[in-house]
């Protein structure tokens, strides 16, 4: 899947998830108060069963998952360590 398609998917997930029709790539979704701790666990599930990825222990950090750019900074990294 390529760059663009993975921020359109994670896109779309986040902002069903945060009951927005658009979210700003940058925005805060935490700060926000856009998203919970349980929002955080699924979007994970999320990620790992769509990216087909491996979110361990060092991995959970806030910054992370606190934005659109961020996720899909995140899964930029893991896909390039996996390829």
């Amino acid at each position: 899947m390529d760059v663009f398609a993975r921020k359109t998917l994670v896109s779309e997930y986040l902002c069903k998830a945060a009951g927005q029709q658009n979210l700003n790539e940058t925005v805060d979704i935490f700060e926000a108060g856009l998203v919970n701790s349980l929002a955080t666990i699924q979007l994970i599930a999320f990620l790992e069963k769509n990216f087909k990825i491996k979110v361990g222990l060092d991995d959970l950090d806030r910054a992370n998952f606190n934005s659109i750019q961020a996720v899909c900074d995140f899964l930029d990294r893991k896909v390039a360590v996996s390829a």
